[in-house]
């Protein structure tokens, strides 16, 4: 790839709407990549995210011939779907790849762009490659699509490329750190991950330690859990996740049957459980009430 070739412009969202896609200052720890579904570039998918009243946001899109950058990068976006506090939405820089929808030659180029982006990125932020997160890893949804259907590990390794062009070792600056960590709440924070006892009692009922009370052997146990997860998936192949428990009983009301699976139904709420289920811009509407209780009732709605 010739990076004489790869134009960076900005058109940064204005400060009036702050207040809806881009609230939070951010120190920048991670890169989320996505993939934007359609076949739009990256200038159009810029414009049409400042244009509209969503809070979908995002720092970059990146096509073929150019990359736009939207948000400043010590301010958060809202792209992960993890939530208000989420550290995918918190602590991550988005990066959208364009003209995925139908690929080609088109993809293939604003892939390459993405990768000498997401290198210099890296530099410039002191972030690993070990956290160059996809969108699935923070909520589940398949995302960059493309991109992981061609292969996770092969974009990462054009990233490496990349580092490498830049003659810089910015992949592995937390690696020895981070396998050196023998505290599981130490190690689940260099991870930009929630260390809350409630948390490490979620997870490691998912791994099947059975009444988690915080103890050493348990502890040891969880963390060796969770660093093979990270190493053998890179943290993106399969999301650690917990789901409401599946109902059939509320009728046509989320809001029942949340109430009935004892959950708490307030409107504050359901906007966390939206958000973290990729409902964006979450009102109340019905569509949106309805995607919400048909996935309850499959059990697949995630826990915020």
């Amino acid at each position: 790839m010739n990076q004489l070739t790869i134009s960076i412009k900005q058109n940064l969202v204005p400060t009036s709407k702050f207040n809806i896609k881009t609230p939070h200052t951010m120190i920048p720890r991670f890169i989320t990549i996505h993939n934007t579904a359609n076949d739009a570039s990256a200038n159009n998918e810029i414009a049409f995210m400042i244009r509209n009243d969503n809070d979908t946001s995002f720092h970059f899109a990146v096509d073929d011939v150019e990359i736009i950058q939207g948000l400043p990068l010590n301010r958060n976006g809202w792209h992960a779907g993890d939530g208000i506090n989420g550290v995918g939405n918190r602590q991550s820089i988005g990066v959208e790849i364009c003209y995925s929808k139908s690929g080609g030659e088109r993809f293939v180029k604003a892939e390459e762009n993405a990768a000498w982006l997401v290198a210099n990125l890296m530099k410039d932020h002191n972030i690993p490659l070990e956290h160059i997160r996809t969108h699935q890893s923070w909520n589940g949804k398949y995302c960059p699509h493309r991109t992981l259907n061609l292969g996770w590990q092969r974009f990462l390794n054009m990233i490496q490329l990349e580092i490498n062009r830049l003659g810089g070792t910015t992949s592995n600056n937390n690696t020895n750190t981070t396998n050196n960590i023998n505290s599981i709440v130490d190690w689940m924070k260099s991870q930009g991950m929630n260390s809350s006892f409630t948390n490490r009692a979620k997870l490691a009922e998912q791994y099947g330690i059975g009444n988690y009370q915080g103890t050493a052997e348990q502890n040891t146990q969880l963390l060796n859990n969770l660093r093979n997860q990270n190493n053998n998936s890179n943290i993106s192949s399969k999301p650690i996740q917990q789901f409401y428990p599946s109902t059939s009983t509320g009728g046509s009301s989320i809001v029942n049957a949340l109430d009935d699976i004892g959950v708490d139904s307030s409107f504050t709420n359901r906007t966390q459980i939206a958000l973290a289920n990729g409902i964006d811009n979450y009102t109340g509407t019905v569509n949106q009430n309805t995607k919400m209780l048909k996935l309850l009732r499959e059990g697949r709605l995630v826990l915020p």
